[in-house]
């Protein structure tokens, strides 16, 4: 993820698609299109939904304290500096904070811009790298499709069976209300706590269940003050007046300290429960503050269940990831303040926002849902939370002022007539709801039964991949400009700006589009756009020869270089469109032109008057890129493992656990074992705060931003890595191996294994030089053949039974050609 602890994130279903969209060939609007607004599409499919993780794949923070508009507004801004680098081959960022200097793009122009990638159900922070920032996208397997569908159709024959035996109970119910002093029992009590009496230091709990419960056996909970005890004595329980004018105890909240219970089980989507309290206001707050809650977590994203209150408005929430994962509701009116209150949450196990429900001494408060989509499970166990708390929360605002006099869980969701009842003590006529839920033991059982399917479809849901992806929000996010780009400039409807594209692009944007990131997609790929086909056609060329035609690819502007050959960049452009943005055959015309397929040999005559080839007298002629090296040493020595696709795996890295040595809250480094070690270094594992040294050697990015040109640079360190990481000298040892078993003869060996690493044989001079070090290194290792024996024994792999002298001082021999100019140059 990139900041702080800088946890693993689950982006590889989406290297995946990139990497088949290239393969299959998809044309490079589509391309384009799927990743800006795959989501927007007519019924989109899951291919095109996944691509949208391209503007998922920046950085993002967990640090203790952040403030979520801050990084959300990060979030955003990288969406745009993103769009602008990889697509229009612009500088977006100066022009975040002032007009820009140079180029004709004003501060406006970039928060016009900015509106297309800001509203979705982000909240621009993460906790933990089990809850996938939302919004996000589940993606089963065939094997977990089918048990997820297989969990539904239970679900959906339990519901029928619950609606059944409750049309059965009708009768039941009848009969039942016609018994003389039918009593008014209220089951499932899990938890009972009263603070309306004095403590002592001693005295930690109460618990007083009212019956067994008809077999839901109670169990007495004690109950610890967090931090320091404000209910430790009598003096420090606030004084009230009760109803009848006798004093009231109650406990006194101070916003940082709470109760906390244990051993109550955590609430989960699919578990029924109503909590009762019995509370007063004394302050009105705007912030969100917490009167009870069963949840994980830090600040940076808590999962479970709360009850929070907001300028007097309650609040009921259950969710993974709040706000895009999440159901919850809001009291439209704000409660009184300064009254005496008995408030309930219930909810349903239904897993729809309609299932949680507020009421305020015992009659039902009309809510507004907050959101209503939620997915895999709410109880993510992490290393904070898990116990049901009253009136705080680590690293939140607990319920400042707040009076408590006592609070009731129960596991099931009580019906209205028994909220009534409980919050008034009034004997009314009981209800079948109340009959079916509380007494009736077909009903009861039926509806153990339909909480167990729901919960083995919440089950089916947690095994599966989940990614990040975009989604718009029902009413677009308003937009500002926001001076020096800060989170908390002030805002009016002087800054506010609508979504719009760049006018010095000349380009207007799509008639009849829609304002939206597809609106967005239509306008940068129309064939008319002076930069898209530009940008694209600039980077591929660079894939193959030494630099793009424009040498800064990442600033097509006035500011950026000019094009080296502006006629063939403008021809190369129109072709590719008129290609239908065929990517295949734009590289083929490349590899098979006159001007590629050039000796990359220069003159001296050459290298005077063009050092850089920026006429195109030669064949390109570099070194390759760190993952092209490692992949080259993997195929030479026969390790290469070809597997395509799957999560990243995490190859050999030297100098002990550098991720921890980076930051102590980051999880170990867990080296791969068996073939995994030898996959593609497209797959190798990427943390952007400890980046893989051998890789950063040869000038690998730390992927922290959108880079669209590596640098290229020749250092000693280079050399230092092949001849020590093992990864290499393992590679070595491999082909050495390999070529001691299947050739025969000094000569025939060198050719081969020269072969195998740069792709022709020797000249006579390199055979020459090879067979002298042969001779030498057999002499030595026959000396020092406990060297020879630990040299061949690194790596994983292990060698076949061959003599260690010969294939030590093979080995040596093919350190030697990995490392030389024809094997990490392409020529």
């Amino acid at each position: 993820y990139g900041y702080q602890s800088d946890k693993l994130n689950t982006q590889w279903p989406f290297h995946d698609w990139v990497v088949g969209a290239f393969n299959d060939n998809l044309p490079y609007d589509e391309f384009l299109t799927w990743q800006l607004a795959g989501d927007l599409l007519p019924n989109p499919t899951r291919d095109q939904l996944v691509a949208t993780a391209f503007n998922r794949i920046h950085r993002l923070n967990n640090e203790g304290g952040a403030v979520f508009e801050e990084w959300r507004i990060e979030n955003v801004a990288d969406r745009v500096h993103t769009f602008g680098t990889a697509v229009l081959g612009l500088t977006m960022e100066c022009s975040r904070c002032h007009n820009h200097k140079y180029d004709p793009i004003s501060m406006r122009d970039y928060y016009l811009l900015s509106a297309f990638f800001n509203s979705i159900d982000e909240s621009g922070v993460y906790d933990r790298t089990q809850k996938v920032p939302c919004p996000s996208l589940l993606l089963p397997n065939e094997e977990q499709t089918i048990a997820l569908q297989s969990a539904q159709q239970k679900l959906a024959e339990a519901e029928a069976a619950w609606q059944k035996q409750n049309e059965a109970a009708k009768k039941r119910f009848a009969n039942w209300k016609m018994q003389s002093q039918v009593a008014i029992n209220v089951p499932d009590l899990r938890l009972a706590l009263g603070f309306d009496r004095p403590y002592e230091n001693s005295l930690k709990s109460i618990y007083h269940p009212s019956q067994s419960d008809r077999g839901w056996a109670p169990m007495v909970e004690l109950v610890e003050v967090t931090d320091s005890p404000v209910v430790a004595l009598p003096s420090e329980h606030a004084a009230d007046k009760a109803e009848n004018g006798d004093e009231r105890l109650a406990l006194q909240l101070d916003g940082e300290r709470g109760v906390t219970t244990h051993g109550i089980e955590p609430f989960d989507r699919w578990t029924p429960f109503t909590v009762m309290m019995t509370l007063r206001e004394t302050k009105r707050v705007a912030e969100r503050s917490l009167i009870a809650h069963h949840t994980r977590g830090t600040d940076c994203g808590y999962n479970g269940w709360d009850l929070t209150i907001i300028d007097g408005h309650l609040e009921s929430r259950m969710y993974r990831v709040w706000p895009g994962n999440a159901i919850g509701v809001r009291t439209v009116k704000a409660i009184p303040q300064n009254q005496w209150h008995q408030v309930s949450a219930s909810y349903d196990g239904s897993s729809r926002a309609n299932g949680l429900k507020l009421y305020l001494n015992g009659k039902p408060l009309e809510t507004t849902i907050l959101r209503d989509n939620v997915k895999k499970s709410a109880n993510v166990k992490v290393d904070h939370g898990g116990e049901f708390v009253v009136g705080q929360r680590f690293r939140a605002r607990g319920l400042d002022g707040g009076l408590i006099d006592d609070v009731r869980v129960y596991t099931r969701d009580l019906t209205a007539f028994e909220l009534r009842h409980l919050a008034t003590g009034q004997r009314e006529e009981p209800t079948l709801a109340y009959f079916a839920s509380a007494i009736d033991d077909d009903c009861r059982s039926a509806w153990q039964s339909l909480t167990s399917a729901r919960k083995a479809v919440v089950l089916a849901e947690e095994v599966m991949d989940e990614i990040p992806i975009m989604r718009e929000l029902d009413e677009p996010r308003p937009a500002h400009v926001l001076a020096r780009g800060q989170y908390d400039a002030p805002t009016d409807d002087s800054t506010l700006v609508k979504r719009d594209v760049l006018w010095g692009l000349a380009i207007p944007f799509p008639k009849g589009a829609s304002r939206d990131r597809l609106g967005l997609a239509k306008w940068v790929t129309d064939p008319r756009h002076p930069l898209t086909a530009r940008v694209a056609v600039n980077r591929l060329w660079s894939n193959f020869f030494s630099d793009p035609l424009v040498r800064t690819p990442e600033n097509l502007g006035s500011q950026g270089a000019p094009p080296t050959h502006p006629q063939l960049l403008d021809w190369l452009a129109r072709d590719f469109i008129s290609s239908g943005w065929d990517v295949k055959r734009f590289c083929r015309n490349i590899v098979l032109s006159a001007t590629y397929r050039q000796d990359s040999t220069a003159t001296r005559e050459q290298l005077q008057k063009d050092p850089e080839n920026r006429l195109l007298a030669r064949g390109p002629a570099y070194r390759m890129t760190a993952e092209q090296i490692r992949d080259v040493a993997l195929a030479a020595s026969g390790l290469l493992n070809p597997l395509r696709g799957g999560p990243p795996v995490s190859p050999y890295q030297p100098g002990g656990d550098l991720w921890r040595e980076s930051n102590g809250m980051s999880p170990p480094y867990e080296q791969s074992v068996g073939r995994s070690l030898y996959r593609r270094s497209l797959y190798s594992v990427w943390k952007r705060t400890a980046p893989l040294p051998n890789m950063m050697a040869f000038d690998a990015t730390p992927r922290e931003v959108c880079t669209v040109k590596r640098a290229r640079t020749n250092t000693p360190l280079q050399a230092l890595v092949l001849l020590n990481d093992v990864q290499f000298l393992e590679a070595c040892r491999s082909l050495a191996d390999r070529t001691i078993r299947s050739t025969k003869g000094e000569d025939a060996r060198i050719a081969a294994s020269f072969a195998a690493f740069t792709g022709r044989t020797p000249d006579n001079a390199e055979q020459a030089l090879l067979l002298r070090l042969l001779d030498e290194e057999r002499e030595w290792f026959g000396e020092h053949k406990e060297d020879a024996g630990k040299l061949v024994a690194h790596g994983e792999s292990k060698p076949g039974d061959v003599d260690q002298v010969e294939l030590a001082a093979l080995t040596t021999v093919c350190q030697v050609i990995l490392n030389l100019d024809a094997t990490v140059w392409k020529r």
